[in-house]
């Protein structure tokens, strides 16, 4: 197991399917990131009002709180956070609306581990 570094940076995980969830965690933990997931929007929002987090990555489509909603929490409670959205429903008008709203990148699924890891390396550079 890979020791965990000083000052890693914490990311959430957010998805309603425990598979994307379980698969974006061990990718990113693997590569020395300090994860937290959550299974739906509104326990994200609520660790986001609770924990300090370096990045997001959520699914959009998801019941109740959407990461969209999830998106905007992020960015109240923490305006530097740095926000992967995932979807495998994008619409145009969906894709324009997190865009605006803040988000620095959005996988369509099906996203491989190789693409995950290069994107969040690519908001969160590191400090070194």
């Amino acid at each position: 197991m890979k020791e965990m570094l000083v000052g890693a940076k914490r990311i959430l995980v957010v998805d309603d399917e425990a598979s994307i969830r379980d698969l974006c965690a061990r990718v990113l933990q693997r590569a020395g990131f300090v994860v937290v997931t959550a299974g739906g929007g509104e326990e994200a929002v609520g660790r986001l009002r609770a924990e300090g987090f370096d990045a997001v990555i959520s699914d959009i489509r998801m019941p109740g709180v959407s990461g969209l909603e999830v998106l905007d929490a992020a960015k109240q409670a923490h305006p530097g956070i740095r926000v992967v959205l995932i979807t495998g429903f994008g619409t145009p008008q969906t894709l324009e609306r997190a865009r605006h709203s803040g988000a620095d990148r959005i996988l369509t699924k099906p996203f491989n581990p190789v693409e995950l890891l290069t994107t969040v390396r690519e908001i969160l550079p590191s400090e070194a």
